[in-house]
């Protein structure tokens, strides 16, 4: 999503709609600390309009999620909507509990994706989960979607207390024949801060990254495997996958973008990241047409969102040790931390490593 959309972007962008902030589930590191009292909604009309936008906006890649989604009233159309997107690739994000052969029917029938969240073995699972049987529901629904023909995507939150486990989960998701499995380090946001002592060091996400190697290697042609979070080297080499370097040059020949869209279960849209200070939103779902507020935002406020990712990516990648970046979390936490009187930062280091030309200044 940019500025001036070429045919070469259009398509590769990504919308994720939190539908609705109520969960079946009180999950100990949830990032949207979802819960059965939430109440929060989005209008069905103002989804199904967002969905409608996709093509103009050029998202190709659309995330159904809540809280748990499968609890949101008007998803049947929502999954309709999406299908009758040319082009459009939808996954419904669910902890797969409340999932039954009809729900699947129809989601096979449209060619949605899901992903589904396992932690680890049935035990150590529903600790986690803070209910007793998360973990045989969660795969009696995986088990219906793979029946069914779905496409199922396994994310395994790892912390500290089950990185031991990663290969016994990646072992049941072969044997019950899960095509990808992508293991999330447990994130600072939401409900996850009030266990930040869990979170990965240096030295363990590198035997993160050594295992799902090894289990990459090991089950190739059966199981993907894949880490959430973005390389280091390929961040430095390509601080354009942080911001944008606004046309100086930059091989992607992009002026202004935009690559996800995040709404939340509140109606707030935000850029890139799901946790980001309501200061740097878009705007609201609902004051007009997505693509409207996306247009406004990139006209009139993008360049102190721009600034933050340049100031944040300076701070942050110079010294950052470990090859997983959590760019998301890094940038949320910076977004609440921000002083409103900051100079911007007048240059990136370096620019692009393809192009090798300094970016703009992040405000003109």
């Amino acid at each position: 999503m940019n500025a001036a959309p070429t045919t070469e972007s259009a398509g590769s962008g990504t919308l994720m709609l939190h539908l609705l902030g109520k969960c079946n589930l009180t999950c100990a590191h949830c990032y949207m600390e979802g819960a059965p009292q939430r109440r929060e909604r989005l209008p069905l009309t103002n989804v199904l309009r967002a969905v409608e936008d996709c093509a103009e906006l050029g998202v190709g890649q659309l995330y159904l999620t809540g809280g748990e989604p499968l609890m949101y009233p008007g998803l049947p159309g929502v999954l309709e909507a999406a299908a009758s997107v040319p082009g459009l690739k939808t996954t419904l994000s669910t902890n797969a509990t409340l999932l039954t052969a009809r729900h699947v029917d129809k989601i096979a029938a449209l060619g949605i994706a899901l992903n589904v969240s396992i932690d680890g073995l049935p035990e150590y699972h529903d600790a986690f989960r803070r209910h007793g049987g998360a973990f045989l529901k969660s795969e009696r629904g995986i088990e219906l979607g793979l029946e069914a023909g779905v496409d199922v995507t396994v994310v395994m939150t790892v912390c500290r207390d089950n990185l031991a486990s990663i290969a016994a989960v990646a072992d049941w998701a072969v044997d019950k024949g899960v095509g990808t499995l992508r293991f999330q380090p447990l994130l600072k946001l939401g409900r996850g801060a009030a266990m930040a002592d869990q979170r990965l060091e240096r030295a363990e996400v590198d035997e993160l990254v050594l295992k799902a190697s090894d289990l990459a290697n090991r089950y190739r042609g059966r199981l993907h495997c894949a880490i959430v979070g973005q390389s280091r080297r390929f961040m430095l080499a390509h601080p354009c996958s942080a911001y944008v370097c606004n046309g100086q040059g930059c091989h992607r020949r992009i002026a202004r973008e935009i690559k996800k869209i995040v709404v939340r279960e509140d109606g707030t849209v935000l850029p890139e990241a799901t946790n980001l200070d309501p200061r740097f939103k878009i705007g609201r779902l609902g004051e007009g047409r997505l693509v409207d507020l996306v247009t406004r935002f990139l006209d009139e406020d993008y360049g102190r969102f721009d600034a933050l990712c340049r100031r944040t990516y300076a701070d942050v990648l110079p010294t950052w040790e470990a090859p997983v970046v959590p760019w998301d979390q890094i940038l949320a936490e910076a977004s609440c931390d921000w002083d409103e009187a900051a100079l911007p930062l007048e240059a990136a280091e370096g620019g692009c490593g393809t192009c090798r030309a300094p970016a703009q200044a992040a405000m003109q």
